[in-house]
């Protein structure tokens, strides 16, 4: 009993093995190029049709062979006769209609080669190196650095399942050898935009622009056909604005056209001349002796750069920096980033020049006396040179204490001594002891004492001689040698 049911399973998988063979007997593992086999429609899609056609693989049908065509477009299911063309690298066969043009792609494409005109085709997938782009019918290799003009940005969505316009630039039927390009195409329409606008694109233009770099040292814009550059400077009239804070790639902007040069392709364009200049508004209320707080945007060797708002600077030469002592640059009392309070000085508006002064504290307290010969004041040392000592007044006059009055007994050692006797920045009594023009001259009170004391003795002694002389004249007395020695001092 046992023993017949295993004959019976032996026998049902014997039948079983037959019929897989004789399945697989019938699948046809080879075709030849033009025959025309029967295929059942699996899927539609909006490119292909996907076919069982009795193989081990499957084929494909363009769906575009369909227009135009006596035969109409098939429903999933449905058994249609097809014409094998070739085997795809994936295994896949490529079916046409039959009745169609077996070389009706090579055609059109050898029509698109020579007579350099787009054709369409497909990113399919991708493959070493690059795209491969079905177009025609044909299989066709789209490298990398041809997909586009530029390189996407990060983040970018893939092109593939994507149409897109080729030009043809290598084609070699016999060897199968069909690249292309869009970056080409894209090439040539740029080329054909620069020559209109090589027509009409004057500096001075403002015009509409997308940002396709951002640099270290400016920002890339296209205005359609050719690209310039904004350098940094010209961002923004505000120098502490980077690029990234106003603009990123990608970006639709208006710029001015500053320089233009066909002959180099090299533009440079202007961001911040598409916005009000603020200069102008501060020219016009700005009056000399306004205080602001500003920060230091530039040291030079002969002044730092202040900036007070958003486009507007001013300059603080290195004369009023360092409290007197000689500066070989303005780095050496300051830093980039400093905020100080300045006080304008001058204004030139047409020139569209500031010049500013350090607001000191000290300087700010002195008091503002009239300056008369005479009046004694309180200054502020300013520096000490061989031939005196510039003393600050008030907030706009210096005074020079000359070295002859200084105290100080002239000779080698003279100036040694003037600079550890003045020290700069320190409090300083003097008298005022002439004016001219705007020069001040100065000397110590203790210096203008004593030769006060000196003027009234030599004084005294005068008016005794001089009445010693009269008493001689009235009695008639012959005073002799004293009244020699008087006739000396008189002298």
């Amino acid at each position: 009993m046992l023993k017949s049911k295993a004959n019976e399973k032996s026998a049902a998988m014997a039948a079983l093995m037959e019929e897989y063979d004789q399945k697989l007997s019938s699948l046809r593992s080879t075709f030849r190029p033009g025959e025309t086999i029967q295929g059942t429609v699996l899927s539609i899609g909006s490119q292909y049709l996907v076919l069982d056609i009795n193989a081990p693989f499957q084929g494909i049908l363009n769906r575009d062979l369909f227009n135009g065509s006596d035969t109409p477009l098939p429903s999933e299911g449905d058994t249609i006769d097809v014409c094998f063309m070739e085997m795809q690298e994936d295994g896949t066969a490529y079916l046409t209609l039959p009745g169609a043009n077996p070389n009706a792609g090579n055609q059109s494409i050898e029509e698109a080669y020579v007579a350099r005109q787009p054709i369409e085709g497909v990113f399919e997938k991708e493959v070493n190196g690059g795209y491969e782009v079905r177009m025609a019918g044909e299989r066709a290799f789209c490298p990398f650095s041809q997909v586009a003009l530029r390189r996407p940005r990060e983040g970018a969505p893939s092109p593939l399942g994507t149409t897109q316009t080729f030009l043809i630039i290598e084609y070699n039927p016999r060897e199968r050898t069909l690249v292309v390009s869009h970056r080409a195409l894209e090439e040539r329409e740029r080329e054909a935009k620069a020559e209109k606008l090589r027509a009409t694109l004057h500096e001075g233009d403002v015009v509409e622009g997308v940002v396709t770099k951002l640099m270290p040292f400016g920002v890339f814009v296209d205005i359609g056909g050719v690209e310039g550059l904004i350098p940094n400077a010209e961002i923004s009239w505000d120098r502490s604005v980077k690029p990234a804070d106003v603009l990123q790639e990608g970006m639709t902007v208006q710029v001015c056209c500053r320089r233009i040069d066909w002959d180099a392709r090299r533009f440079s364009f202007s961001l911040k001349d598409t916005q009000r200049d603020p200069w102008l508004d501060f020219a016009a209320s700005v009056s000399v002796g306004d205080k602001f707080m500003g920060t230091v945007v530039r040291l030079m060797p002969f002044g730092a750069f202040v900036q007070l708002k958003p486009g507007v600077e001013g300059l603080i030469p290195i004369s009023r920096l360092g409290n007197g002592r000689a500066l070989a640059n303005a780095s050496e009392v300051l830093k980039e980033g400093q905020l100080l309070e300045v006080r304008v000085e001058s204004v030139d508006a047409e020139g569209r020049r500031l010049s500013l002064s350090v607001v000191s504290e000290r300087v700010e307290a002195l008091q503002q006396n009239v300056i008369a010969v005479g009046a004694e004041l309180k200054g502020i040392v300013e520096s000490v040179r061989p031939f005196g000592v510039f003393v600050r007044l008030n907030r706009e006059k210096t005074g020079l204490l000359h070295a002859g009055e200084t105290g100080i007994e002239r000779g080698p050692a003279q100036f040694a001594q003037m600079q550890r006797t003045f020290a700069v920045g320190s409090d300083l009594t003097v008298v005022v002891i002439g004016l001219e023009g705007d020069r001040i001259s100065l000397s110590l009170p203790s210096v203008t004492a004593a030769r006060d004391q000196t003027r009234s003795e030599e004084e005294r002694i005068r008016s005794l001689i001089r009445d010693a002389k009269t008493k001689e004249n009235e009695s008639g007395a012959d005073f002799g040698n004293l009244g020699s020695v008087f006739d000396s001092l008189l002298q």
